[in-house]
């Protein structure tokens, strides 16, 4: 399965609830589109989750461009 989301702006608990929510499994892909990172509390743990899982790939956005 494919899954696409967005926006997450740093919101990890969302992050997460996603990712239990999809029940992502390792032969899945996911593609983060952009601004993962401003606005919520944590950006560096999604960022750090989403590296420990090759198959999640972000997307730079305009807020990760600022960052």
């Amino acid at each position: 399965m494919i899954y696409v989301m967005s926006d997450i702006h740093g919101m990890y608990d969302k992050y997460i609830e996603m990712l239990d929510l999809i029940n992502l499994r390792e032969h899945d892909i996911l593609y983060i589109l952009g601004d993962i990172v401003d606005r919520g509390p944590h950006p560096m743990k999604i960022l750090q989750d989403m590296m420990k899982r090759p198959n999640v790939f972000g997307i730079f956005g305009n807020h990760e461009l600022m960052m």
